[in-house]
């Protein structure tokens, strides 16, 4: 039979085992993996006409270039950014500018990834991007949220930050 001071001894030392394993837990130092990229919403939508798609710039890793309708763009690729003439402000950041681009329907991190750090290195952060196989709506176009980079990581695990 167990005696109350046994008893109290075995819970006392029950709670400080289970608050050291707590305290182990939380302090740890298990540090999370850095983003890829990270985006911030605008809450800004913009609508791009179904004929112009086709002629939306996409990013080639390979070789780093822009390309309009399979032809290099020649010119810097902040001249294509297009004013935003949205409605109401949703948010206290409103977009004054964006740059449409395309990307393939399958196109993952990896793919966005090189996109997303040569416009941040352009100061280009904000932007709408239209996957392949968007269906455009009754009015023929396509209805996009425009995404605002944070920040990029570059090849060498460098934060790259969007400053525009």
């Amino acid at each position: 039979m167990m005696t109350r001071k046994t008893r109290r001894v075995l819970m006392v030392g029950a709670a400080l085992l289970l608050a050291a394993g707590n305290l182990w837990w939380f302090t740890r130092g298990h540090k999370q993996p850095e983003p890829d990229f990270v985006l911030g919403a605008t809450l800004e939508h913009v609508s791009i006409a179904a004929d112009a798609l086709p002629s939306l710039p996409r990013y080639d890793a390979a070789t780093g270039t822009w390309s309009e309708r399979g032809q290099p763009i020649r010119r810097a690729i902040g001249g294509l950014v297009r004013p935003y003439h949205g409605g109401d402000v949703v948010t206290g950041r409103k977009s004054k500018s964006y740059l449409g681009i395309a990307i393939g329907a399958s196109a993952g991190p990896d793919e966005i990834r090189p996109i997303f750090l040569d416009l941040a290195r352009a100061g280009i952060c904000d932007v709408a991007v239209v996957q392949d196989g968007m269906t455009p709506g009754p009015r023929g176009d396509v209805s996009v949220v425009i995404d605002h980079i944070v920040s990029v990581r570059d090849g060498a695990g460098k934060t790259v930050k969007c400053e525009g």
